[in-house]
């Protein structure tokens, strides 16, 4: 199981981790903790999955063994430490080097199964501007939007106040921020240049309600109900997602948000929203589980996509749990399609043997 990372989303990761920890079946699973410092450094030890621990990271840190990847598996740091072989890798990453598809790319070159999407699943997920050309092509309802880099000023001529600003490569609502007069443009393209070096502006929309919906599955795949995220603000804010309603003693999750389940919405929006939901997810070659978000305008029965939440989000486990699977069945499921999907990888040739470099050292190497 991998968390932390080096990412503005740290945090969360480690909530997703601890949440997944609690119902993980402990008799069918030995479960080998690997935190992710916010440096990029891996470390290992169970107290890792002890969240009163991390009253004093830097301590935890030091109590922990630091470790390396080599094939398939982990290599503590020292002379006397053993190898640990891995069956399968638990990516419970939030946000870059982890949801974006670096972390993927690594156990592909470890050849280490894991869960959840693939390399270039991940990277698109994870990109608000790139997966929304996605979504234009595959002939999904977007709203109007701009892309700009770090430092270009944006031309909104053809968009319509308010405007939201938002890292492109960045979760959890950090460095969103709605704008209503073009006077302010320009500062909050700061803020969110500060997380990402490409900005996504778009329209707001008015009036409409949020709806999620989630995809579960290798090849045949399975929509859950959809909800409403009820936000305290113009948006969904962190504070939102991870800390509304937080019980003492409990960590934050999706599920402390107020929702509702199943959204106030048709029958036939809802289908058509499910049937997007399975679409997108296939499109990106999913496996596993995977959250699409949706903005809705109920009373005319119009829906956009807004992003994708890829592996692991919060799991979605809510969503399907309100859809009659309990979480520790849902993380199982997660488990058996990845290996599912590791036994297929196995059918595909990776190298060829051609015999081109024997044959060109013995005409006696390059020539110009």
């Amino acid at each position: 199981m991998f968390f932390g990372g080096r990412s503005v989303e740290h945090e969360v990761s480690v909530i997703t981790a601890l949440q997944a920890f609690e119902n993980l079946d402990k008799n069918k699973y030995e479960i080998i903790p690997v935190y992710v410092s916010k440096a990029g450094d891996f470390y290992t030890s169970s107290k890792f999955l002890d969240l009163k621990k991390y009253k004093d990271i830097d301590s935890l840190i030091l109590q922990a063994a630091k470790i390396t990847f080599i094939k398939g598996g982990l290599q503590p740091f020292g002379f006397f430490h053993k190898f640990i072989p891995l069956d399968l890798a638990l990516p419970l990453f939030h946000g870059s080097f982890g949801e974006d598809g670096s972390f993927q790319g690594l156990l592909e070159m470890m050849q280490i199964p894991y869960v959840g999407f693939r390399v270039l699943g991940s990277a698109v997920a994870m990109d608000k501007a790139l997966s929304k050309l996605v979504f234009q092509a595959m002939g999904l309802p977007i709203g109007k939007y701009v892309v700009i880099k770090r430092g270009e000023k944006p031309d909104v001529s053809d968009l319509k106040f308010p405007l939201v600003v938002k890292p492109a490569t960045v979760g959890s609502s950090i460095g969103i921020n709605k704008v209503e007069k073009p006077e302010d443009l320009e500062f909050y393209i700061e803020v969110a240049g500060t997380y990402s070096e490409k900005i996504l502006i778009e329209e707001a929309f008015e009036g409409c309600i949020e709806v999620n919906c989630s995809a579960l599955g290798y090849r045949d795949i399975k929509v859950s109900v959809c909800e409403q995220p009820i936000p305290t603000a113009v948006f969904l804010t962190f504070e939102d997602k991870y800390q509304k309603s937080l019980p003492a003693g409990r960590q934050g999750s999706m599920k402390s948000m107020t929702r509702k389940i199943p959204a106030p919405i048709s029958q036939k929006l809802t289908k058509e929203i499910q049937e997007a939901t399975k679409k997108i997810f296939l499109i990106l070659d999913g496996c596993g589980v995977a959250r699409i978000d949706f903005f809705v305008d109920p009373e005319q029965e119009k829906f956009w996509v807004n992003e994708v939440n890829s592996p692991p989000g919060s799991l979605a486990y809510y969503l399907w749990e309100a859809s009659g699977i309990k979480f520790s069945k849902l993380l199982d499921m997660l488990i058996e399609f990845a290996l599912e999907r590791a036994e297929d990888q196995k059918k595909t040739t990776y190298t060829f043997e051609s015999g081109l470099l024997s044959k060109i050292a013995q005409k006696g190497g390059i020539k110009n």
